[in-house]
């Protein structure tokens, strides 16, 4: 079983792009993981060794979770400058034990105030150019506010304790993960260049076309070397000195609008200024009598996660009914699959921004309607398309492909699920002029065109069109489950549509198939996202199984890796905690 599990581009019916999931371990593999790492009182499990010793660091300084999930994330955006950083934006959920109550908070990026949805057209049709690279499809960034936020709100340390280690990290002691190191070498296909975007190249380009803007002149990134952000690190430095306003104001603020616009943006000073992050209700359901929290839209993420568990709980009321099925059964997968189906068709036609679409959200989430959904599913047999969910709309489907979760507990029982994106791989592939900021590609993630389909073959839906400082549908689905008071699970992760069905099976791998932390991580998955039509499976499924899977409809593609997940999980004794590592990326958990 290998340690190192390398990740490729997939394409489905020539309609999904860039998953940014990684992983191998399937089969009877699973069954040879390594045990959990196992502390007693704080941990955080990430993408990334310095980044979670970076949080972890400032628990033991005196810190909480929320001071280490600010420092682990500002942290990542180092070290993973593809998935995520402070160009970018996200959602955090923050479970606070003292007052046993969950936090939602939204920094999803926004839509500046001058865009319109024909500023994606060219000739009569949507160039999807204009919404994934360049100045247009850059959203207005949120990382910075929301973290502060976090902070200000329920961090027991100073913001600038916990800018200070992505600071260090930028001046010269990060180091290159293998992860880093094969994105950059192997699937980097346009040019990153600060102020600027090149064309798109049709393989992977000359590494010292890449470097320059965001790694300190660099010409190669070998895995274990050490290597500079001179520039985001000033940016931090003034971010340490001044606080989140300095982002948003200023010298930083600035070249942030001269690049977007010298690359063809219409962001303004004014759409920097006026950004707030958002406070959320979050989405809950029982399940086996448990709390299941996550995010609410415009994350679509809790919803379809709930919508599935509820699916899944209506068909199997008794638990114990689970064993009997197996969850490598071509039975389970498919009851699985198609409760999948039923929620990502849901998520297509009625999820958007609740500040500017009504979202049918108390229906979405009624035990009555799945229970209704639940006996849709057909023991033998797969469904029509449209019969999936509720069609009464037009479907959209959306990726997040730079993405990356954090999971947080420390010694107080507070625990904290963040994920954070810049959307696709390196974002808009624009650096900030002299600020080593990469911005998001957010714009990619609306309906450019209700009704038409886009790039990638897929009809929107008038519930995610753009509009002016409107949120974008993500896939980012941050959890945290509770047993009474008591956190029982944090979880999350990366990979666009795939972070859906990664966090729900890593979580049923816990409740319901009783594994520990790292065998519910490392154990095989499937994705399905009603559109297109493919069950994509992780190697090696048994012949049997797939063949079951086959004589009742489902067209199965095999994959090297779905989702990337990072998870934490109480102890069955109550004391301390497990935490797990995801071999399908560079992560390594730490903990006391």
């Amino acid at each position: 079983m290998s340690s190192r599990v390398r990740k490729s581009t997939s394409l489905v019916s020539g309609t999904i792009a860039t998953l940014a999931a990684t992983g191998l371990f399937c089969g009877a593999a699973a069954a040879a993981t390594p045990p959990p790492l196992r502390v007693a009182s704080a941990a955080v499990a990430s993408d990334n060794a310095q980044a979670s010793a970076a949080g972890v660091a400032l628990m033991k300084a005196g810190g909480n979770a929320i001071d280490a999930a600010c420092a682990t994330a500002l942290a990542l955006g180092v070290v993973h400058p593809y998935a995520s950083g402070i160009g970018g934006g996200g959602f955090a959920l923050v479970y606070i034990a003292k007052e046993q109550r969950i936090f939602a908070l939204d920094f999803r990026e926004r839509a500046p105030a001058a865009i319109r949805a024909d500023m994606f057209i060219k000739d009569g049709k949507v160039d999807p150019r204009l919404s994934r690279e360049g100045g247009l499809s850059v959203g207005v960034p949120g990382e910075v506010r929301g973290l502060g936020e976090l902070v200000r709100r329920f961090g027991k340390l100073p913001f600038s304790r916990c800018v200070a280690p992505a600071e260090q990290l930028a001046r010269g002691t990060a180091r290159v993960s293998w992860r880093l190191a094969e994105v950059v070498q192997k699937e980097v296909a346009t040019p990153l260049v600060a102020g600027a975007v090149a064309a798109p190249s049709p393989s992977p380009v000359a590494p010292e076309t890449i470097f320059p803007s965001l790694f300190g002149g660099a010409r190669t990134l070998k895995e274990g070397d050490t290597f500079r952000r001179p520039e985001l690190a000033r940016t931090l430095a003034r971010l340490r000195t001044a606080g989140p306003d300095a982002f948003y104001k200023g010298q930083i603020a600035a070249d942030i609008i001269k690049a977007v616009t010298e690359a063809g943006g219409i962001m303004s000073v004014a759409d920097l200024e006026k950004y707030a992050a958002t406070e959320r209700t979050p989405v809950e359901v029982r399940y086996r009598g448990l709390r299941v929290l996550s995010m609410p839209p415009p994350s679509s993420g809790g919803v379809a996660l709930a919508q599935t568990l509820g699916i899944l709980a209506s068909r199997y009321a008794d638990a114990t009914a689970f064993p009997k099925v197996g969850r490598t059964s071509s039975a389970y997968i498919h009851a699985l699959t198609e409760a999948t189906k039923h929620a990502f068709a849901d998520r297509a036609r009625h999820l958007g921004d609740p500040d500017f679409v009504q979202v049918p959200l108390a229906r979405l989430l009624a035990s009555d309607y799945h229970a209704d959904l639940a006996r849709r599913i057909k023991d033998g047999a797969i469904a029509a398309s449209d019969t999936y969910g509720t069609p009464d709309a037009p479907a959209d489907l959306h990726r997040d492909g730079g993405t990356a979760h954090l999971s947080v507990v420390d010694n107080q029982g507070n625990a904290v699920a963040l994920t954070t994106t810049i959307n696709l791989g390196f974002g808009a592939k624009l650096v900030a002029g002299k600020t080593g900021i990469l911005l998001n590609d957010q714009m990619d993630d609306f309906a450019i065109q209700p009704g038409v389909p886009n790039g990638f073959g897929l009809i929107g839906s008038a519930q995610n069109a753009v509009a002016p400082h409107k949120r974008p549908l993500s896939s980012m689905t941050p959890t945290i489950v509770l047993d009474g008071n008591q956190v029982k699970l944090v979880v999350g992760a990366a990979g666009g549509p795939t972070i859906i069905t990664s966090t729900t099976q890593v979580l049923l791998n816990v409740i319901d198939w009783k594994m520990d932390a790292q065998a519910a991580i490392a154990a095989a998955r499937t994705h399905h996202q009603w559109f297109p039509e493919v069950l994509m499976v992780e190697p090696d499924l048994p012949r049997d199984v797939a063949d079951g899977l086959t004589k009742r409809g489902h067209k199965i593609r095999e994959i090297p890796h779905i989702g990337v997940s990072n998870l934490i999980v109480r102890a069955a004794s109550g004391a301390g905690w497990e935490v797990a590592a995801e071999p399908r990326s560079p992560s390594t958990p730490a903990g006391y």
